[in-house]
């Protein structure tokens, strides 16, 4: 696009070019259009003008049967078709019938019929159809002999048939009725080729008989269409071709002194001021080139008019630069003292903003360890309340253990006491059960001696016997039982006068416990109210530190914002000052 945008030939050309291929685009568009509908309607009225003939014709042929007596009219307007089943049309895919003047046709009307096919190749058919549609005659092209092969046989042999599709009973049934003497049909065929289908009424001697149909290729005639369309694009593109070639030339030609004026303005503007144009057609141009002489001419006075006054302005200048640079040199002096003193002072205020965020940070957390102690205090304070009310509970319970014991202690003796008497009648069974058993023993003696009649006394002094012996036994076992009950009992007696005495001195231990926790319970209450004397110091310290911090940070943006000015200003007086010496350099070059 730059080439396009740095020429004015190219401006102007291919927008010419551009136009005119919109027109001749446009005019070719129409001119096919046209020319096809032309084209197409005058193929057409030669079908037509065809079909008109071929009716015509076929009227003549009919009549000179009826004239000549070949055909009587009942023959010739024979309908009874009688379909064929001997012979070689007998094996045809499609029916074939016959009628009684259809061999006649074969010799009259088929070589007329060929002479329509001859005269057009775009006539696919001319044929000769009853108002049934039947054809008794085809052109000789679909008259050929059968082959066996139907799809060959189907293209190549369709005479003899009836056609009676709707395209094909509109034909035959057309009699010119409607004032327009042919009707155009568009006829698909049973092969698939699409055509036009044109067909006149046939009459004869007043009669209608059927019709002439002509089947006009529309392939054939899209194709003429299609060769004369690109006949008008070639045309026309040579066309665009040559007169884009004309244009280029010609503006080319007149755009040529325009290129000269700008090479002599360019040299003009390399220095060379006593340069001309010369000056050739007095056209636009002509003048453009005169005009520009003068221009050039009236700049180079005033340059030199203004190169004089430049010089007087050129050495008041440098008076006056001498003077800024003086003045700079002192000004970046002081911005110089005045930028390290803020730097200094931002440094300091720096550190003091430090330390002071180090003493914030410092009182929170002694707040913070404040408020923990307090809190601490206070639970040590409930913890040794719950402690001293424990050990009186204690020492309640301790009163209460004592009293126990004392009971236990009693109550051990009394069962010692009562082991004993066990003892003492453990003893007299012992007795009692020793005398059983030498009664018993003498009981058998006696029993032994008396014979029968002491047999059962026998028995008797036997189960006594039994019962003396297990007497003795539970009387040692009662008596062992009694002995570790005495020993259990004494040893009992013994730990309850060392518990009564472990409880007295728990007793001690414990009040002297409840003393130290009451002593403790003061102590913490005293630590409670310093914590909590520490916590509000603590807080005033910090809200005084938190302020102490924001206000010097507020100083230290300030030093912040004057060092960055004094360094800005330092800045731009050292820009001035190497303004003021480019200034001087300058002044120096045109002296």
């Amino acid at each position: 696009m730059n080439w396009y945008r740095s020429r004015l030939s190219a401006k102007i050309v291919v927008p010419l070019i551009l136009v005119l291929v919109v027109i001749l685009g446009t005019f070719a568009t129409v001119l096919v259009q046209k020319r096809g509908a032309a084209l197409r309607e005058t193929l057409l009225s030669k079908a037509r003008a065809m079909a008109l003939v071929g009716a015509s014709s076929m009227e003549r042929a009919l009549e000179d049967t009826l004239d000549s007596g070949a055909l009587s009219r009942a023959e010739l307007f024979d309908t009874d078709y009688q379909r064929i089943t001997e012979g070689p049309l007998a094996g045809a895919s499609a029916p074939k019938y016959h009628t009684a003047y259809d061999r006649l046709l074969d010799e009259r009307i088929q070589a007329v019929l060929d002479v329509f096919l001859d005269a057009d190749p775009m006539v696919e058919f001319a044929v000769l159809v009853d108002r049934k549609g039947y054809l008794p005659t085809h052109n000789t092209r679909y008259s050929q002999p059968l082959t066996g092969d139907q799809a060959r046989d189907l293209v190549n042999n369709r005479t003899k048939r009836i056609f009676d599709d709707p395209v094909g009973l509109a034909a035959a049934r057309y009699d010119g009725s409607d004032g327009n003497r042919v009707l155009r049909q568009v006829y698909r065929r049973d092969t698939g080729e699409e055509l036009w289908d044109l067909v006149a009424p046939v009459y004869v001697r007043g009669d209608h008989w059927g019709g002439f149909r002509i089947g006009f290729s529309i392939e054939q005639t899209e194709r003429a269409i299609a060769e004369l369309r690109d006949t008008v694009l070639i045309a026309m593109l040579l066309v665009l071709l040559a007169a884009s070639l004309t244009i280029y030339l010609i503006v080319r030609r007149v755009t040529r002194p325009l290129k000269e004026v700008t090479e002599v303005a360019e040299r003009i503007a390399g220095g060379k001021l006593e340069e001309t144009i010369e000056v050739g057609d007095p056209d636009e141009i002509g003048q453009l080139a005169e005009s520009f002489n003068r221009m050039t001419q009236g700049i180079v006075r005033s340059l030199k008019g203004e190169i004089e006054r430049s010089g007087h302005l050129l050495a008041s200048v440098k008076e006056a630069i001498q003077q800024l640079s003086s003045s700079s040199n002192e000004i970046m002096a002081i911005s110089a003292q005045q930028s390290s003193g803020a730097n200094q002072q931002a440094s300091a205020v720096q550190e003091a903003t430090t330390t002071s965020e180090e003493i914030a940070v410092t009182a929170k957390q002694v707040a913070e360890n404040a408020r923990s102690v307090e809190a601490l205090a206070e639970k040590a304070s409930e913890a040794t309340s719950g402690g001293l009310r424990s050990v009186q509970d204690a020492v309640g319970g301790m009163g209460q253990l004592r009293q126990r014991v004392e009971s236990i202690s009693s109550a051990m003796l009394e069962l010692g006491e009562n082991s004993r008497e066990i003892g003492g009648i453990v003893e007299i069974i012992d007795e009692i059960s020793d005398q059983t058993n030498l009664l018993a023993l003498n009981a058998a003696i006696e029993a032994a001696g008396a014979g029968e009649a002491g047999k059962r006394f026998s028995v008797v002094a036997t189960e006594v016997q039994r019962l003396a012996e297990r007497t003795v036994v539970a009387t040692k076992q009662i008596k062992q039982l009694i002995e570790e009950i005495q020993k259990a009992t004494n040893s009992t007696i013994m730990l309850t006068e060392e518990g009564t005495k472990g409880v007295d001195l728990a007793s001690s231990l414990v009040a002297k416990i409840s003393e130290g926790l009451e002593h403790i319970a003061r102590m913490v209450g005293e630590t409670t109210r310093a914590a909590r004397e520490i916590k509000v110091s603590t807080q005033q310290q910090t809200s005084a530190s938190e302020q102490m911090a924001e206000t010097i940070a507020e100083v230290r943006d300030v030093a912040a914002q004057v060092a960055d000015s004094a360094g800005e200003t330092a800045q731009a007086i050292a820009e001035l000052n190497d303004l003021a010496e480019r200034l001087r350099s300058l002044v120096e070059e045109r002296g």
